[in-house]
């Protein structure tokens, strides 16, 4: 029997393979010293494409700049509509397959007279969404609540100020919309944050200033000219007192509320973005390394993890991530640990001065909880990724497959192989059947038996025939 099935793999090998380099990333991820391993759920990269752009709708033309995640859905902006006669749109995709949900036109009354609308979107910790323009000069910086769930899609403005110079992104904290927080406006090529206070769900329209009081590196000791943050700052906010700024070319650095440095990668250089190797080779010379901006912190199973953007687009392996765990609650960079860097391969090449960011939803994996990892590098793709603690490594004797396939032990089927966790709907003589410790029960059966698995979505297939 075992020798049919063997036969049946190397058949299926070709058959599955070519489908399953389009959304899946092939790259196993070692299991660390702690236990941890990181899974790929999705990706769907420019690498994976042929090298060409992708867009989140699948249409050329789009400029989707931000994501966050919410109750297990992405929502992108996206500055640019395919639909006229609207202007900008938001995206809903699919948080574990990976597929678009939904398009949302914005009414254009809720963006009129703005410069490039939807340019950016942020969530609160109460799971209200926001989108903001870009002001690239001076104007109007508005922010937008929407709820796209409500049709038509419900909005109100919330924040509207007149400001000089270039404001690109944004993030919030606490309940913006019927409770009490802040938000966080950086101005590019600067060293100035604005924030603005609320309480009972309403924004004070006259701002805080906070100054940074210090970049790493030294803008005098970089090699790129650059100013201040430099082009798309993105922050992360932890805390009342505490949030990661990240500017091109610069350190992701935890700041206190008064600008002042609290820690960062200026205290582990070894490790920083920065100092990867091996350089990117420029033409002109330029040691643009640490280039791509964004950074999350989390907790998993009383543990604390780091996600920072790392390779930008001229690296050999472009477009990657690097994920970090801190030693304990301290947080502190000097005793931080490197796990992984990801995709394996990188995303692509696609010029990518705009967004390479980061989101998590800590979701319930039986006895404990996993973090499900959301990355985008604009266009150069989006992926989705599992860490899972406490795993117990295991040899396995189909390490040698390339591709996942179904094999056959006696009276059970299972999936093996690279990503086989990915497939979690079994039939048999096309009829769906429920599986046990991932394995279908075959008892009772006899004869021409068709088996076929497939991913949640029906993305990938594999099929096998066997009699018994």
């Amino acid at each position: 029997m075992k020798s049919i099935i063997v036969c049946s793999i190397l058949m299926l090998f070709a058959s599955t393979s070519m489908s399953l380099a389009q959304d899946l990333d092939p790259y196993t991820y070692p299991v660390t010293e702690n236990g941890e391993q990181l899974k790929n759920v999705f990706l769907k990269s420019s690498f994976l494409n042929s090298g060409g752009p992708l867009f989140i709708n699948g249409v050329a033309g789009g400029e989707a700049r931000g994501f966050v995640e919410k109750n297990g859905k992405l929502y992108f902006s996206s500055r640019k509509s395919n639909n006229s006669p609207y202007n900008a749109q938001v995206f809903e995709v699919d948080g574990a397959t990976g597929s678009l949900l939904n398009t949302y036109d914005l009414p254009n009354e809720l963006y009129s007279g703005l410069t490039f609308p939807a340019n950016d979107i942020a969530i609160d910790n109460a799971g209200n969404i926001f989108i903001s323009n870009m002001v690239t000069t001076t104007g109007e910086f508005r922010i937008t609540y929407i709820d796209p769930d409500k049709s038509p899609l419900q909005w109100e403005t919330v924040l509207s100020a007149t400001l000089s110079g270039r404001y690109e992104t944004f993030e919030v904290f606490g309940d913006i919309k019927n409770g009490d927080g802040f938000i966080l406006v950086p101005k590019s090529s600067s060293n100035i944050i604005y924030k603005y206070n609320v309480t009972n769900g309403t924004v004070n329209a006259t701002a805080e200033e906070i100054k940074i009081s210090q970049f790493f590196p030294d803008p005098v000791q970089a090699k790129a000219s650059i100013t201040g943050f430099g082009q798309s700052p993105r922050l992360h906010i932890v805390s009342n007192d505490y949030f990661y700024a990240d500017g091109t070319y610069r350190y992701p650095v935890r700041y206190n509320m008064a600008g002042m440095a609290v820690d960062g990668f200026q205290n582990n250089v070894a490790l920083a973005p920065t100092s990867m190797e091996p350089k990117p080779e420029r033409a002109d010379g330029d040691d643009k390394r640490g280039g791509a901006n964004g950074v999350t912190e989390f907790e998993l199973n009383g543990k604390h993890y780091l996600i920072v953007a790392s390779a930008n687009t001229d690296f050999v392996t472009p477009q990657q991530f690097d994920l970090f765990q801190f030693k304990d609650d301290k947080k502190e960079f000097g005793d931080m640990t490197f796990l992984y860097r990801f995709p394996n391969a990188g995303m692509g090449k696609q010029s990518n001065g705009i967004v390479s960011i980061s989101n998590v939803q800590i979701l319930n994996n039986g006895t404990e909880d996993k973090a499900r990892i959301y990355i985008y590098a604009y266009k150069n793709g989006y992926g989705i990724y599992d860490l899972i603690t406490n795993v117990i490594e295991e040899s396995s004797e189909f390490d040698w497959l390339q591709a996942p396939a179904i094999v056959v032990d006696d009276s059970t089927a299972k999936v093996v192989g690279p990503n086989a966790d990915s497939f979690t709907r079994f039939y048999v003589n096309g009829a769906e059947v429920a599986l046990t410790d991932g394995k279908a029960d075959l008892s009772g059966l006899a004869g021409d038996i068709s088996l076929k698995a497939t991913t949640n979505s029906d993305g990938q297939v594999i099929r096998l025939k066997i009699r018994r």
